[in-house]
């Protein structure tokens, strides 16, 4: 008999086809947002812009008005009782310092332009105004025709509390009378009724004030004691 060769069963094609596990439906969801991540593509990265990188440029001012800071300035002279330094009349205008002195000389052009009764005056650091030379003998018929008024009451009891209790500073004197006597006190030297006596051992050091020789003359005493005791007085 002949020989048959042994034939190897072939395997089944499914057995070459691996299976898949069945997939969870829990996970299903997860896959998607997984999938949809992935699928965005990434953000484009822009350059960035070069106002980023420089430094932010200074605002720009607006230009003053040459004509109104002069007004505003000149407003300010007025008021004040002492030289104003330029930076103060900056400080109080709200501009630069330059501007200020750029508008000075013109205050000063419009005076003389306009013959105003004033002058603008440098002194020391600062600047003022002051009267011209040509109106100060009517300033002083003025000045002598205020020092000949009556005292007013106010006037009269500051100048009493001076007279008896000299040497007194102006704190006292408004402790005193409950009110302030800095308007009166000015009044009272202007009339040479009072001097400045000296400087108290105070805070500050405060003026202290006395009578003075015109006080004398003007009542007709010889010396302070001559002016009548407290007790002495009587009302009228």
């Amino acid at each position: 008999m002949a020989e048959v060769d042994p034939v190897t069963p072939e395997k089944p094609e499914s057995d070459n086809v691996q299976t898949q596990p069945a997939a969870d439906p829990a996970a299903a969801p997860a896959a998607e947002e997984t999938g949809a991540e992935q699928a965005e593509p990434p953000e484009a990265q822009t350059e960035s812009a070069p106002a980023e990188t420089e430094a932010a440029a200074p605002p720009v001012k607006a230009p003053v008005n040459l004509e109104e800071l002069a007004r505003v300035v000149e407003a300010l002279l007025f008021a004040a009782e002492e030289p104003l330094a330029v930076r103060e009349m900056a400080r109080a205008a709200g501009v630069d310092s330059t501007s200020v002195r750029r508008v000075l000389p013109r205050i000063k052009a419009a005076g003389d332009e306009q013959r105003r009764p004033w002058d603008l005056a440098e002194v020391g650091a600062g600047y003022r105004l002051v009267t011209r030379p040509e109106f100060y003998p009517a300033i002083q018929r003025l000045k002598s025709q205020t020092r000949e008024r009556k005292l007013t009451q106010a006037a009269v009891e500051t100048l009493a509390l001076i007279a008896y209790r000299q040497p007194i500073g102006r704190a006292d004197i408004e402790s005193i009378r409950g009110v302030g006597c800095g308007p009166v006190l000015r009044q009272l030297l202007d009339k040479k009724l009072i001097r400045i006596s000296g400087r108290g051992t105070g805070l500050g050091h405060p003026l202290l004030y006395g009578t003075s020789d015109y006080f004398l003359e003007h009542f007709g005493i010889k010396t302070i004691e001559e002016l009548p005791k407290p007790g002495e007085l009587k009302p009228q």
